[in-house]
């Protein structure tokens, strides 16, 4: 076998996965980075609608050289548009969030849902939970109390659009593990990306506060930022099909060293000891219910 043929072998597997997840975490943490200047001068809705516009290129030109379209059909459209919405609010809620703290704060406190995940399937799902998961959920919701820090002298209610983010993202996760039954994973990427727009645009067309002029290089940003991001998302699907989900997961947490060396070189951000501390305890719950969920697979 020739080197150029074992080469490729190797990067169909489990190594081209990782990679994939790689690439897709740091163009969303740029993209992140980026939204985070942008949100100064515009408004969330507006955000979302120029971003998801653009989103769509990427998705369309890839489902059209992949002649995917057929692909798209799905058994469960009222699911798919409610996914979406949660998709849209979660989206909007981190905006907030980057308006009102620091990026790396943000991003932390929004990544705690996998911990809202484990603790609510049980209710939604009628899943049995390991000891391991209780134990990743209670280390993780900890991280949350330490960077939140709910004292009336300290408590801010800014902490409320990350945690209210990562609610709607955990409970469109879970909405996602019934749509998986039925509908392909392409399915459920091209309605989150139809969701991003038209959840956005009616929005913006009847709250005029909801509009500022961008300016030109508000528009290049912003169409920066979709493109990106649609990429992005296609890079997560190929990452779980290459590689198994407990590969893959844990590097889903780099976005938290980016988004602290992002907001620490563009916007001077630098978390203190305290947030640093919960950012660790929410890194440490979510790899420790992966890894529970790891060994209840093998099992």
């Amino acid at each position: 076998m020739s080197s150029a043929n074992h080469a490729s072998k190797g990067l169909s597997g489990p190594l081209l996965g990782l990679a994939c997840i790689a690439a897709a975490v740091f163009l969303l943490s740029s993209s992140d980075a980026i939204i985070k200047g942008v949100r100064a001068d515009l408004p969330t809705m507006e955000i979302i609608a120029i971003r998801s516009f653009f989103g769509l290129i990427p998705v369309l030109v890839i489902l059209h050289v992949q002649r995917a379209w057929s692909s798209l059909k799905t058994r469960r459209p009222v699911a798919q548009i409610v996914r979406g919405g949660l998709i849209v609010v979660s989206y909007a809620l981190f905006l907030e969030a980057l308006a009102v703290m620091p990026l790396a704060t943000a991003v932390a406190l929004t990544f705690s849902a996998p911990i809202f995940v484990a603790a609510l399937s049980p209710l939604v799902l009628g899943e049995r939970v390991s000891l391991n998961r209780w134990v990743g959920v209670v280390v993780g919701f900890v991280g949350v109390l330490v960077i939140v820090q709910p004292h009336p002298d300290t408590f801010h209610p800014d902490a409320l659009f990350p945690l209210g983010a990562a609610l709607a993202y955990a409970s469109a996760s879970l909405l996602a593990r019934r749509l998986g039954a039925t509908d392909p994973p392409a399915a459920t990427a091209f309605f989150t990306g139809i969701m991003f727009f038209f959840g956005a645009a009616p929005f913006v067309v009847a709250v005029p506060s909801a509009w500022v002029s961008p300016t030109v290089d508000h528009m290049l940003l912003l169409a920066l930022c979709g493109v990106v991001a649609g990429t992005a998302h296609f890079l997560i699907i190929a990452a779980y099909r290459h590689a198994q989900a407990s590969m893959v997961a844990p590097f889903e947490y780099t976005a938290l060293v980016w988004a602290a060396l992002f907001g620490l070189v563009f916007y001077d951000e630098l978390p203190d000891f305290v947030t640093l501390g919960g950012i660790a305890l929410i890194i440490g719950g979510g790899l420790w219910i992966i890894y529970g969920e790891r060994g209840r697979s093998a099992a």
